[in-house]
């Protein structure tokens, strides 16, 4: 039990865990290295965290070796449980997934705890067979990429760099996709992609 923090304060939690708490649910990430007052009351205090957060149907997932946590629903092993939204959410458009499933191909050809460094032009070539089924005029598609590259950013699933033009991968996204889904979805995009050029002939 911790001291009241003002006067008919009846939390239990001390500061720097309440601080880390609003932290999570504010999201979209925590990083070690860029809020290290809050990881640290992330990686100390995890079982009270979980436990606050378990209140709202909410979990907490912390990978301590890649540096990161974050909040995501609950999902409910028992039917007779509806967990409610808690969490915003936003609807990826076709070109935003194939850009995240392309980042997280990326991230499954590297060793756990590796950097992964990706470029503009290398990440455009990459994902450049959604053109068929996105946007076929070249300048068009740049744009709409560009604007997806941006919102991905703003999510801090992408990080600049040194290096302009350049982005680190955030190790979350081996938590959001994984390799068998990867493969299916970028599969299907493969196959639409080419019943398009099919059809153009």
């Amino acid at each position: 039990m911790t001291e009241p923090l003002w006067t008919g304060d009846t939390g239990t939690l001390s500061e720097e865990t309440r601080r880390a708490l609003v932290d999570l649910l504010k999201g979209p990430l925590i990083t070690a290295d860029r809020k290290k007052d809050t990881w640290h009351a992330i990686t100390t205090d995890t079982e009270a965290l979980r436990s606050r957060l378990h209140d709202v149907f909410l979990e907490l997932v912390v990978d301590e070796d890649a540096g990161i946590a974050f909040t995501r629903h609950v999902r409910p092993d028992n039917d007779e449980v509806q967990a409610p939204p808690v969490l915003r959410t936003e609807a990826l458009t076709h070109l935003q997934t194939a850009i995240l499933l392309q980042l997280r191909h990326e991230l499954g050809m590297s060793a756990p705890g590796e950097r992964v460094i990706v470029g503009d032009d290398e990440l455009y070539n990459a994902i450049s067979y959604v053109r068929a089924v996105d946007n076929r005029d070249e300048s068009g598609f740049k744009k709409r990429f560009n604007a997806a590259v941006n919102t991905i950013r703003k999510y801090s699933l992408l990080t600049d760099t040194e290096t302009e033009g350049r982005w680190e991968v955030s190790p979350v996204l081996r938590h959001i996709f994984d390799a068998d889904t990867v493969h299916a979805l970028r599969e299907e995009y493969l196959r639409l992609a080419r019943q398009e050029e099919g059809e153009e002939q």
